[in-house]
């Protein structure tokens, strides 16, 4: 059986891949950022000093990160457009679109992630000759990265959430094809895609910032269960490409 027969079974194994790595990069990096607010000017010092502290664990989710992005979600895009695309066109170019600039921006992310944790190290432990520890420069150059990769959350969430709700609106409403996922796991897709989009209004009031999350969470759910779902139909072949 050649790799065109296996497209169900790799689709699947990706997005299972993706949900996973996803999960573990966010651990990482959560556990290890504190509790700090980078837009908060008095708690710099301390948001960079915990950066400083967990540097080693940063910068491995950091890398897991880049594989996830660079590899990972792209292949799970491409795998959604070549699925789906006797079903609707449109609506699996714009998923596949949408999940190709979500992982470029994610690496620009990831890249700004690794120089904020150099950026931390030279604030506590001093840069280069003639800059010491706790320079103010260092200090400020810290709390911008550190705004930048924090803002970039919501920045990420708009294309990702377009993406998917572009598949979702696919499952859940588009003609039959030659692999049909139950309705419901469109439904989830189109939810998230949704949060994510009104994670936006949390410019507005802080309280929306409850939509990210729910958006992130339903957006693992969708994926999981599509790749779940895929695996115990690997029998199921995409539509050949046309000339």
């Amino acid at each position: 059986m050649d790799v065109s027969q296996r497209t169900t079974t790799i689709a699947g194994l990706a997005m299972i891949a993706l949900v996973i790595l996803t999960i573990v990069v966010f651990a990482l990096t959560v556990s290890s950022m504190g509790e700090k607010d980078p837009f908060q000017r008095d708690e710099v010092p301390e948001f960079l000093a915990d950066l400083e502290d967990n540097a080693d664990i940063l910068q491995a989710g950091n890398a897991i990160g880049i594989i996830n992005d660079a590899f990972i979600s792209l292949l799970v895009g491409a795998a959604l457009y070549i699925l789906f695309r006797d079903r609707n066109p449109l609506l699996a170019t714009v998923a596949l679109i949408g999940i190709a600039i979500t992982s470029a921006i994610s690496l620009v992310v990831d890249v700004t992630n690794i120089m904020l944790v150099e950026v931390a190290k030279d604030y506590v432990r001093g840069g280069a000759e003639g800059v010491p520890a706790g320079d103010a420069s260092t200090l400020e150059l810290g709390r911008y990265l550190g705004m930048l990769t924090t803002a970039s959350f919501v920045l990420i969430g708009t294309p990702l959430g377009v993406a998917i709700m572009a598949i979702g609106a696919l499952l859940a409403g588009a003609p039959q094809g030659l692999i049909n996922p139950p309705k419901w796991i469109g439904w989830i897709a189109i939810v998230s895609g949704a949060c994510a989009e009104l994670s936006w209004l949390v410019v507005a009031s802080g309280v929306f910032f409850v939509f990210l999350p729910i958006a992130g969470i339903l957006s693992l759910i969708f994926l999981l269960a599509l790749g779940i779902w895929l695996l115990r139909h690997s029998d199921l072949q995409p539509a050949p490409m046309k000339a």
